[in-house]
């Protein structure tokens, strides 16, 4: 009989024009999967009455919840997960839960050689990463306007949510990734 395969929920807009999401994510996670990758589905953003999309499409999978995994940004401080846990009902999936924190952009903040590799100068002649804030990106509390300021006067332009993303998750360092992120990192071993 055929193991199922494991399902990742990402939170992450499924039907966009500018670039496939999946696809940054597969390349950068086959750098520590390959032969075990999981299915992505993408379950978009926050809807109208301020619910995950993402986070209901985990909860109503008909699959076994162990095959069920759910990636989403925790959009506060990494002290707050319990409190995300509870608040989204899902802490008898706390296992299969995983974070970006604060968003996926703090994951580009880290591997800052990435962003002026992306981005290259910017029209004073800086590199992007000279503006990075000197904290570590997972204390930066809203990463994707930080981007969006320190990328603002560079040949790419500002950089867009899904665009710039998916190009960039194509780029990073998993093995760095799992360094400075221990969700990133629980959720390699989860897969494997």
């Amino acid at each position: 009989m055929e193991a199922k395969k494991i399902i990742l929920f990402v939170e992450g807009e499924p039907n966009s024009p500018n670039g496939d999401l999946r696809m940054g994510l597969e390349k950068l996670l086959k750098q520590k999967l390959k032969g075990k990758m999981p299915r992505i589905i993408l379950g978009g953003g926050y809807s109208q009455g301020g619910k995950s999309q993402t986070i209901q499409k985990f909860k109503t999978n008909k699959l076994q919840t162990d095959l069920a995994l759910l990636l989403v940004d925790l959009d506060k401080p990494e002290t707050e997960r319990e409190n995300d846990l509870k608040q989204e009902n899902l802490t008898e999936h706390r296992n299969n839960v995983f974070y970006m924190i604060h968003e996926m952009e703090s994951w580009f903040l880290s591997q800052p050689e990435i962003l002026d590799r992306f981005y290259g100068i910017d029209n004073c002649k800086k590199k992007v990463s000279d503006k990075i804030p000197k904290k570590r990106a997972i204390e930066i509390p809203h990463p994707d306007e930080e981007l969006m300021k320190i990328t603002k006067n560079t040949k790419r332009g500002e950089y867009h949510k899904i665009k710039h993303a998916v190009e960039l998750l194509k780029l990073l360092d998993a093995n760095k990734l799992e360094i400075e992120f221990s969700d990133f990192k629980r959720l390699i071993e989860r897969i494997k």
